[in-house]
């Protein structure tokens, strides 16, 4: 069964609310598909002695397979100044550096896209660097501006020049989601990834518990496809429905570029 996450969101602005964990609030749907209904489907569709513990953890070694990854549902964005969201990211006069003390969104991020200051009235695209060209133009400590360029280091975002005042930050990227625990709980992994998600964890279960090689094979054929019958897997059409979804049939589309 698939079925679609809804989120809460900010009736102004129509920004996604985050908890104070950095996990994207879901709006409670009683039709959608959980945690405890995947354990039993994947529990009967594989054969042998997988226990419970084995079908949990291969769920989960399944999500964390693939959580890195965009898609169209777990890519999101973090606003500065959304009421009622623990998004709020702005920086601080003199500080270079905001960790997930700042920002616990940045926990949950396993990639960065884009980050956009907001700034006399407009959003402008801040540029992505490397940490060696930061450290090389940002000689002086005491020297702060309007934020033009940032980078990853140690966990944190670094940007450049070091801000001179408050400026709301906007993050786009892709979200992990909070773990699934109990059997009601659920998220998009269980929803819009079912397929997939239910896939590998059988492909998991059959190649580390119940040493089925064939049946191992058959899943894996689940999920990227047969190429003799030209077939799709379930991470092929998620890729083709996220890269749709994005704008384009195969790739994503390049963005207007601001201070380049």
């Amino acid at each position: 069964m698939t079925t679609f996450t809804e989120y809460a969101r900010d009736p102004a602005t129509g920004d996604v609310l985050f908890d104070a964990n950095g996990n994207p609030l879901v709006v409670p749907n009683p039709q959608a598909n959980t945690y405890g209904a995947m354990q039993q489907r994947v529990q009967y569709e594989v054969l042998g002695s997988p226990t419970a513990q084995d079908v949990q953890n291969a769920i989960q070694d399944a999500i964390a397979q693939y959580e890195r990854e965009t898609f169209f549902f777990n890519d999101m964005r973090t606003f500065g100044q959304v009421p009622g969201s623990q998004s709020d990211l702005q920086t601080v006069q003199g500080k270079e550096f905001y960790s997930a003390q700042d920002l616990p969104t940045l926990v949950n991020m396993p990639n960065i896209r884009t980050i956009m200051i907001l700034a006399f009235n407009n959003r402008y695209p801040l540029i992505n660097r490397s940490i060696d060209w930061i450290n090389d133009q940002s000689i002086s400590p005491t020297w702060n501006g309007l934020p033009t360029d940032w980078c990853w280091q140690g966990n944190a975002i670094r940007l450049y020049p070091i801000p001179n005042q408050a400026y709301p930050l906007i993050l786009d990227g892709t979200i992990r989601f909070a773990p699934l625990v109990n059997a009601t709980d659920t998220n998009p992994w269980v929803c819009e990834a079912e397929w997939l998600i239910r896939s590998e964890a059988k492909r998991l279960l059959f190649t580390n518990i119940t040493r089925d090689s064939e049946q191992a094979q058959l899943m894996e054929m689940e999920i990227f496809g047969n190429p003799r019958t030209g077939r799709q897997g379930a991470l092929a059409q998620l890729r083709r429905e996220s890269s749709r979804r994005a704008g384009g049939p195969g790739q994503l589309r390049g963005s207007r570029g601001y201070m380049s």
